[in-house]
Order: C-alpha cells, then sequence, then structure tokens
C-alpha cells in the first residue's frame, strides 16, 4: 500500500480546483473557455488509464485467426470492406465496442467543444 495518490486523484484535484476556483471568477468569454477546456482535459487524463492498442489490436487478431497477416487494422478494414465475410459482424462489433469505450472515455472533451463544464 502507497500514500503516494493515483494519478487519477491528482487529476481530480486539479479538475476540481478549476471547477469550483477558477471558473466562477472568470468573467472574459476566452477565458472560461480556455478553463473549461483545461478542466475536460484533467477529466479526461484522469479516467484515460493505460493505452488500449495492444489489447485491442490482440482482440483483433484472435477474432481474425489466420486471416490476420502483419498488419491487423489493414485485415481488419478487409473483412469490413466484404459484405459476405464469415467474420463481418463479429469485426464490426469488436470495433464498435472499441468506439464506444474511447467515447465515453473522451466524453468530457466533448462536452468541451460545446462549451458544457464536463462531468467529473
Amino acid at each position: 500500500m502507497s500514500d503516494r495518490p493515483s494519478d487519477a486523484a491528482l487529476w481530480a484535484s486539479v479538475s476540481d480546483t478549476l471547477r469550483r476556483t477558477v471558473l466562477p471568477e472568470l468573467s472574459d468569454p476566452e477565458a472560461r473557455a480556455a478553463t473549461i477546456q483545461l478542466i475536460a482535459l484533467a477529466v479526461y487524463a484522469g479516467r484515460r488509464g493505460i493505452d488500449p492498442a495492444r489489447r485491442r489490436s490482440d482482440e483483433l487478431s484472435e477474432a481474425l485467426g489466420g486471416a490476420a497477416g502483419q498488419d491487423v487494422m489493414r485485415s481488419c478494414i478487409a473483412v469490413l470492406a466484404d459484405p459476405h465475410h464469415r467474420i463481418l459482424h463479429v469485426i464490426r462489433e469488436i470495433l464498435g465496442g472499441h468506439l464506444d469505450d474511447d467515447l465515453e472515455v473522451e466524453s468530457a472533451m466533448l462536452q468541451a467543444i460545446n462549451g458544457q463544464v464536463p462531468n467529473g
């Protein structure tokens, strides 16, 4: 057990400080927008966790089996381009799940783009 705060806890502290202390004091629209974007960045940084690229590549490679080849994403594109490929729906489902995961983690950034103070 460590007394060291986690990265998520540190970023939550940054987000909370910006949200409660800095943002209420800003009347300049550009400064408010920049602070909202910084809040979003802090929320995103605290949520994003480890890079999922290797796990995702392995998951797709396993689903592709012998069709995986050297370039997994190129193989996925070939499957998606063939409406009759036997694993089309499997690959589409896996990639859809990856997209859903990314959108969940990146929702704070999307809120900030729309000028909303992100949740979290």
